[in-house]
């Protein structure tokens, strides 16, 4: 069987024009010889008791299994928009 060719042969592409593309990350990185690995990362840690921190990892991590990830508003509304939430509710939380 044949592979189908997501990109056209002499045609210039940019940054932003594999974003509008209808395929997933996964295809188009295969389109030009690499793969894809989703892992989880680990950031700087902090001493602050952040109470909430597991359930929100909780709930990332069952999102990530239910949605792909290849759109804009997918990510923001999966994945940054609860933690920005969380970062907004320690610091009205948090006395300066």
């Amino acid at each position: 069987m044949t592979r189908r060719h997501l990109l056209q042969e002499g045609q210039s592409y940019t940054f932003r024009s594999y974003f509008e593309m209808p395929y997933e990350a996964d295809e188009i990185l295969a389109e030009l010889g690499y793969g894809l690995l989703k892992t989880r990362m680990e950031l700087p840690r902090s001493d602050r008791n952040l109470e909430r921190l597991p359930e929100l990892r909780q709930r990332i991590d069952e999102f990530l299994l239910q949605v792909s990830l290849s759109s804009e508003t997918a990510r923001r509304e999966t994945l940054v928009a609860p933690t920005l939430l969380e970062v907004a509710r320690y610091l009205l939380l948090c006395p300066f």
